[in-house]
This record gives C-alpha cells, sequence and structure tokens, in this order.
C-alpha cells in the first residue's frame, strides 16, 4: 500500500503502468476511445490535484479502476441528459424547417431577459453550472457557499426560467447557453 502523496517520478510510473488498462475499462464503459482516454486523463490530473487529501487503503489499481469506473458512468448519464436535451431543443433550432423565426428571436430574448432579471447571486451560480457546466461543489468552492446554497439557486433559477418566459425553457437551456456564453 502506498502513502500518498507520491513523488511526480511516482506518479509518471502510475500513469505509465495504467493508463492503457484504465483507459480499457473507460471504453467498455462509454464505447468512444477518444472519451475514453479523456476520461482517465482526467482521472490522473484530478489524482495529481487531490493526492495529498486521499487515503488509499488498498492497491492504487483498485482505487483507479472504480474512479475510473464512476467517472465514465457519470460521463454516459451526462450525455444521455444532453442528449434528450437536445432532441427536444431540435424543433425549436433554426434549421428545422417548421420553426418560426420570430417564435425563436422571442424565446432568445424571454430567456436572456429572464436570466438578466435574476438576483445577482442566482443568475451568477446558475450561469456557472448551465454555461461554464461547473459542478455544485466546485461552484461552491468558488463562491464560499454551502452545495446546498448552490442547489437551491440552481432549482429557483430553472422556477424563475419556467415562469418569466412563459415556455419550458429547462428543455433547451443548457444548449443555448453554451452558444451565447462559451
Amino acid at each position: 500500500m502506498q502513502e500518498t502523496p507520491f513523488s511526480l517520478e511516482q506518479f509518471e510510473l502510475l500513469f505509465k503502468e495504467h493508463f492503457k488498462s484504465l483507459a480499457l475499462l473507460a471504453y467498455s464503459v462509454v464505447k468512444d476511445k477518444d472519451v475514453a482516454k479523456d476520461i482517465v486523463q482526467e482521472f490522473f490530473v484530478k489524482f495529481w490535484e487531490t493526492q495529498h487529501t486521499i487515503q488509499l487503503r488498498g492497491p492504487f489499481e483498485t482505487y483507479a479502476a472504480r474512479a475510473v469506473k464512476n467517472r465514465s458512468l457519470n460521463h454516459i448519464a451526462r450525455q444521455e441528459v444532453q442528449d434528450k436535451h437536445q432532441q427536444h431543443f431540435a424543433a425549436m433550432s433554426p434549421e428545422h424547417p417548421d420553426a418560426d423565426h420570430g417564435d425563436r428571436e422571442q424565446f432568445y430574448q424571454r430567456l436572456s431577459h429572464a436570466i438578466d432579471c435574476m438576483p445577482e447571486q442566482r443568475r451568477r451560480v446558475f450561469l456557472m453550472s448551465a454555461a461554464e457546466n461547473k459542478k455544485y461543489a466546485e461552484i461552491a468552492r468558488e463562491l464560499n457557499i454551502s452545495i446546498n446554497t448552490v442547489k437551491f439557486h440552481i432549482k429557483a433559477a430553472y422556477v424563475f426560467l419556467r415562469n418569466e418566459a412563459f415556455m419550458p425553457l429547462w428543455i433547451g437551456v443548457f444548449i443555448f447557453l453554451k452558444k451565447i456564453f462559451l
């Protein structure tokens, strides 16, 4: 059992020894070679950044395999949600033949106005989540607030957007925000 933190040389050795097997594990879940490699690389980056807080209670291989599998499953879950939103939003997109340009403009104006009308903290939390794709814990850490406060602001933002914009914005808000802010 290796005590953390690892030296740079030990870390490089871990990376070289385990990258391929972890990428194969990720690939078995996500079925995309590039995504699998990205997941494993992200795991190693996060591990390097947080190794001083991690207490390994067994072999690194066990810890790494569990972490990569969880990251892979999280990727699949996020992808499914994103795909569902894209399918619903496709009917409103400019490429859709049945979509009315005026309706789209009105949709975008209402959405933009609704976001602008949010209280500053709620708007900041919401945009960090929706537009910047940050996790709740990351937002909480950056703004020095609790994760429950982040959840409250995001939930309140969606309720506000649904009520303010008079449309089921939750369907396309992620895609729209990513196009505008990224």
